[in-house]
């Protein structure tokens, strides 16, 4: 009986090792700032060095639900954008998505049963788009918004970047705020050539599980042990 006891021990022991060396090979990439919250810039030239992204090829589709793979055109893990108030148009590869009304007001990007650490995307503003871009984080920690963007015509490139592995969930950007009353349609003209890394798994329930057994497996070894 304390044979049989000791091996179920032991192997509760293995498993919490082995579950704690893949959860920490998952979510232990450092970011590359430290700090409390999200950060995010604008413009290329202000962005920090060693992010290491992977480029996100969409998939051609016209539809309130876009996805796109990341590294190649059939990679994993699988990216969706979505929205609440448009209908999507995407191209092929890595490439566009634009609303078929042309005025993109809302789109969220998210990466089912994975978290990220920062993401890069490019928005192109015309004359005729609203210029004040609110961008909202969704993160382990919480929710971050920044909404007092001004951007110029042309290619605004945007990084997302999370903070003291604060791995985020998803990012939502939206474009409409304030122009209703004007009557006049407004959005961005299009969001394009995103990039993402520091993608980790999400740990699945049955994972956590097996994680606090073994560690109640350990410590009722120990108790035994020390008291033996």
């Amino acid at each position: 009986m304390c044979l049989r006891i000791r091996k179920i021990c032991g192997l509760s022991f293995l498993v919490a090792a082995a579950v704690i060396l893949a959860w920490a090979g998952t979510a232990g990439a450092g970011p590359v700032y430290t700090s409390q919250y999200l950060d995010m810039y604008l413009k290329q030239n202000t962005f920090p060095s060693g992010l290491n992204e992977q480029k996100v090829y969409l998939d051609e589709d016209t539809a309130a639900v876009i996805t796109g793979h990341v590294g190649s055109q059939n990679g994993t893990p699988l990216v969706k954008f979505s929205s609440t108030s448009d209908t999507l148009d995407a191209k092929n590869g890595f490439a566009t998505i634009k609303a078929v009304d042309g005025y993109l007001n809302n789109i969220t990007i998210t990466v089912p049963g994975y978290y990220f650490e920062d993401l890069i995307f490019s928005v192109n503003l015309y004359p005729n788009a609203n210029k004040n871009l609110v961008v909202t984080a969704v993160s382990l920690r919480g929710t971050y918004t920044n909404s007092s963007w001004f951007l110029g015509d042309g290619e605004n490139d945007i990084l997302v970047l999370s903070k003291l592995d604060n791995l985020m969930v998803s990012i939502t950007v939206n474009s409409d705020y304030g122009l209703e009353a004007f009557g006049v349609d407004y959005g961005i003209d299009q969001l394009k050539q995103t990039q993402i890394s520091g993608v980790s798994p999400v740990p699945e329930p049955c994972t956590m599980f097996l994680l606090g057994s073994g560690l109640i497996g350990v410590a009722a070894f120990r108790k035994r042990f020390g008291k033996a």
